[in-house]
Formats: structure tokens, sequence, C-alpha cells
């Protein structure tokens, strides 16, 4: 197989992908509905104005509202954000033409929702109080966006089975603790609960939709499970709970929707004893041939259900910036969707996970992608999202620099370990936050470093065309220099081991390291703040089942501590490096 510079398994269509989606020679439909009249609207660069600007620059919604669900997703239950931010969100989706939005409200990490019927549950402390979340459905309703909430059922249940009173409904083996967890499906207190939680959140939200996860579960250990397993087979038992789920859904007026991962791939037996009414959403992230999704969503058609495609922007591959897969991933599900003639096939809700792992606004650019794609499709997405995104969004002139930018940025976004391919280049590195990781950084060597100084400078100077949307641009900004600078963080003392042994050289060098840590962090801690509550646990500690690369400002506050603590006490810094030497001098 074909690499690239920086080792990337691929083939030849890859750079060519890349080109197709910056050449902007075409008007997209976005564009020819108004968009293009957007640049007249502005009052120049607005530091507070809302996602988008499409509508307001004249864009009408079509006459005819497609049936199809087209939509983006936010992860409050990870994170919960401002319900500033989650409006946006709304707004963006409206001006960029698409109808629904996902929203988390629970997983492993806690509840983003503050249940009155269970205030017990683990709860995030910014969480959303059922008035809130309330009016904020309703001003998605008046933005013509339906809002769907994820209240997870079967796997990512911690937020339940983390209390103490739900501790019996975990569904391992005692001393056992998988990946995923579970509750145990065929308690009657799992039914219960969820219809507690069910009939809350079907209040606050009158979308026609309810999402009850049921993805990535680690079950079948508990003394009930195994004893229901000796009459019934895993598939049975899976069936009978959705089902009865769907039921408790449907009793709210609600029409049901769970992940495909396990009824459609890893357990398909599941999918012929699900009620018909029932809605699959088939989520592979790693997937950027149509056929396969396409087949998918066919499966679901035929025995009787309906299906929604869900690609994703940031999922566990991806940190700061998504990489040229994503857009792939996009357009593959986009396509696979077009091509099914069938009021079934729903439509395409796109997914974005962990709101830590990446700065609030700097990926709108992506979300303009996934717009385009979805109404247009994968090919006019390709050849005009980026130009209509900068010339509307930013109310820029597109140009080669910007074009640049986008080709870049896409190729050499780093992935992030475990879940990165052994292929994948280049790797997303963990800033040195502690002697040992400090040791590792200095033995790794001095790499192919990829372009993002250069890539750097190109965004400065497309600043300066910038009229509209400025804090996103400079979110936009920072998360390339955030990128730029781990890289070289790294790079740096890597170099400086392989240099003759200088004490104050290496004094010189930590103390530079922590002036540029101390702005840097300054920097996202004022980004995350504009939009994040600044006593989110995901900013000011570590969270269940994060690794350092899945909290980008806790881990580099992190760094920032430790280079400061070496910069008043250089000594354990010059003895890293010098042990570093000493190693390959011995080799």
């Amino acid at each position: 197989m074909k690499k690239t510079s920086f080792g990337r398994q691929g083939d030849s269509g890859r750079r060519a992908f890349l080109s197709a989606c910056v050449r902007g020679t075409a008007a997209s439909g976005l564009m020819a509905l108004g968009v293009d009249r957007a640049l007249a609207f502005s009052t120049g660069a607005s530091k507070t104005g809302t996602a988008g600007g499409l509508a307001r620059a004249g864009a009408q919604r079509d006459s005819a509202v497609s049936p199809r669900l087209f939509g983006l997703m936010a992860d409050a239950a990870r994170v919960p954000e401002d319900v500033s931010y989650y409006r946006r969100l709304i707004d963006f989706c409206h001006d960029w033409k698409l109808n629904a939005l996902l929203i988390s409200l629970t997983d492993d990490q806690g509840s983003a929702l503050r249940f009155k019927s269970h205030p017990e549950l683990l709860t995030h402390r910014n969480a959303l109080t059922v008035g809130e979340a309330r009016n904020l459905a309703e001003y998605s309703q008046q933005r013509g966006v339906e809002l769907i909430p994820i209240i997870e059922s079967f796997g990512h249940t911690r937020y339940i089975t983390g209390v103490p009173q739900y501790a019996n409904l975990a569904d391992q083996p005692p001393g056992e603790k998988g990946h995923f967890d579970g509750i145990i499906p065929v308690a009657p207190e799992t039914l219960r609960l969820m219809t507690d939680l069910y009939r809350e959140a079907a209040e606050a939200f009158p979308s026609r939709y309810f999402h009850g996860g049921c993805d990535e579960v680690h079950w079948g250990g508990s003394e009930l499970s195994r004893h229901a397993l000796e009459t019934r087979s895993r598939s049975q038992i899976w069936a009978d709970y959705l089902n009865s789920l769907d039921e408790v859904a449907r009793g709210f007026g609600k029409e049901f929707i769970v992940w495909g991962d396990y009824v459609l791939h890893k357990e398909p037996d599941i999918l012929p004893r699900l009620r018909k009414d029932v809605i699959v959403m088939d989520w592979q992230y790693s997937q950027v041939d149509p056929r396969p999704l396409e087949q998918a969503a066919r499966k679901v058609i035929e025995t009787g259900l309906r299906a929604i495609g869900a690609p994703a922007v940031i999922s566990c591959r991806w940190g700061p910036r998504p990489g040229l897969s994503v857009l792939q991933n996009i357009s593959a599900y986009a396509e696979a969707y077009r091509r099914i003639n069938d009021p079934r096939a729903l439509g395409v809700i796109v997914t974005n996970w962990i709101p830590c792992r990446y700065l609030q606004n700097s990926i709108w650019d992506s979300f303009a992608y996934a717009a385009v794609a979805l109404r247009e499709g994968g090919e006019r997405a390709r050849d005009t999202a980026f130009r209509t995104f900068v010339e509307t969004y930013y109310g820029a002139k597109w140009s080669r620099n910007w074009a640049d930018i986008f080709t870049t940025l896409y190729d050499i976004a780093p992935a992030k370990p475990p879940c990165a391919p052994p292929w994948a280049q280049p790797i997303l590195p963990v800033p040195w936050r502690n002697q040992e990781e400090l040791k590792a950084a200095a033995q790794a060597g001095v790499g192919e470093a990829p372009p993002f100084s250069r890539l750097s400078g190109q965004i400065v100077v497309a600043e300066n065309s910038v009229r509209r949307n400025l804090d996103d641009f400079l979110s936009f900004r920072i998360s390339v220099e955030y990128l730029e600078h781990v890289f070289w963080r790294n790079r740096v003392v890597a170099e400086e081991a392989q240099k003759p042994s200088e004490r104050r050289a290496a004094a010189r060098l930590i103390q530079i390291i922590a002036e540029r840590d101390h702005r840097l962090l300054t920097r996202l801690n004022a980004d995350w703040n504009q939009g994040r509550p600044s006593d989110a646990a995901s900013k000011l500690g570590p969270v269940f089942d994060f690794g350092p690369g899945d909290q980008l400002l806790f881990t580099f506050s992190q760094a920032a501590a430790f280079s400061a603590q070496l910069a008043r006490q250089p000594q354990p810094f010059a003895r890293a490096l010098a042990e570093t030497r000493d190693a390959a001098g011995n080799a």
C-alpha cells in the first residue's frame, strides 16, 4: 500500500479527495439559495455573532421540508456545555439546512439532565434542569430542528450503577471490570427505573423520536442474567429488553431509536426479533466505502425496521482535530443513504463525542462539510463545502491560502491512541507531565515533524480576512497552535538530548518551555470559559474512563504545572537529558 510522507496507509485517491475538498469550482446549493449574499449583511468582524449566518443572509429553507433527518449531535453527557452553545448549535443546524440535533444526556460519567424523580443518580454539577431542557427543546422547535434526547439504557449506564443504591444492577461478575459496563436487562427494577427516566425526558423533549442508546454493552455476569441465560439466548434477552424499552417509549408517544453495533453487526440474531417500529442507528466510523453502509441500511429495511446512518466528526480515533477519513466517512454515509429510495431510510445524523477532546468552537468547518454532504451529497461537499464555509461563516474571500489550510490540516491531523490504526501517522503526542514521560519523550528520537508551524503561519495570514465569527476563528487558530506546540515540546527535548551535556543550556530550554506552556494554557483556559462551565469536572481533574488524550485542557494543565516546577528546579530536567545521552552512548 502507498504511504504518505507521514507513513499513512492509503491509496492514490487520498490527495485527489483532499484536492476536491478545496477546489471550490462550483457554487453549492446553499450558495444558490442565497448564501452568496451573506457578505452583504455583516457589520464587520464580530466577536459575538451566532453560528452560521446563512438564514440572516437571506437563505430560505426549502418550502417542502424533506421528511428525512439530517443533523448533528452534542455529547452533553460527557461534558455539559453552556446552554448558549447548544442554542448556537441549533442555529447552525437551521442556517445550514439541517433538521435534527441529537443530544446525549446520560453516560458513564454522569447525567446531563437533573431528573426530579431520581436526584440520587450520578449527575453533573452543571446538568440541565428539566425546565432548561424544555426551553432548549422549544427553541429548537422554533428553529425547525428536531432535538432528540439520548438516555443510555443498557451499556454506558454507570450514571445509575455507580450509585450505591443501584450497584446491585451492575451486570458484571464480582471483581471483574470490563471496558464497557451494563445494567441487568432482566431485573424488574431496571425497567421501572428506565420508565421514570423516559417519562421525564419525554416531557422535556417534544420530539417524536427518543434514543435509548444500547451500544457497547458488557453484561451477562450477574446472578439474574446467568439464570435467564439458562433458558433464553443472549439474542432473545437483548430483543426482549429492547422491545420492552420500545413499549415504554411508545407509551409516551415516542418512536424508539437504538444504536446498531450489536443488533446489526455483533449479534445480528437480535435484529429480526425486534419490533418493527424500532429504528436502528448504524455507526461505523472507520468505513469510507458507501457500499457496505448501504448494505447495512438495506438489511435493516428488509427486516421491516427503519435505519439512520451515523458517521462521526470526533470519535475515539481523534483528538483536537478530525482527519481526512472523517470527511470520507461522512461522504460515504451521505452517498449510501441517497442511493436508497425508501422512506424507511430515515437519514443521517453525524455524531460527535467527548467535547473535552477539542476546543468547542474550533470544528465548525467539519460541521459545515457534514451539512453540505448530507443535503447535497459527498461530491458536492468535496467541491464546495470549505469554500462556502469560509465565505459565509468567516466572511472571508476564498484563496489558495485558505485551500491549503484545509488540505494540510485534514491531511496531518494526528490520530489518537489507542483507537488509531497501527499504520496511522502522525500520532497525537501526550504532553509530558512527569519525569517518566519526560524521559520517554527525550528517548523517542527526532522524527519527521508535521508542518504545523507552516500551517499556523498561514492561519495568521488568513485572520486578516476574517469578518465574522472571529472568536470561532481564534479557537480554530488556537487548536492548530496547540498541535504545533505539543509536537515541538516533544521534539525539542529529543533534540537537546542528542547534544553534548550543558546544564545552562538545559536550564534555558526548560525556562522557554515553561513560559510557552503558560502562555498557551492561559489561552486554552480562556477559550474553555467562553462556552463551557469553568468548574466542569473534565477541566479540573481526571474523569472516569477518560485517557490523557480525552482531556486536552486538564492534561495540558498538568504538563504546564510540571514544566513550571522544572523551570524553578531544572536539575531533574537536565538529569533526564543526561540519562538519555548516556543510554544512547552505551547502546
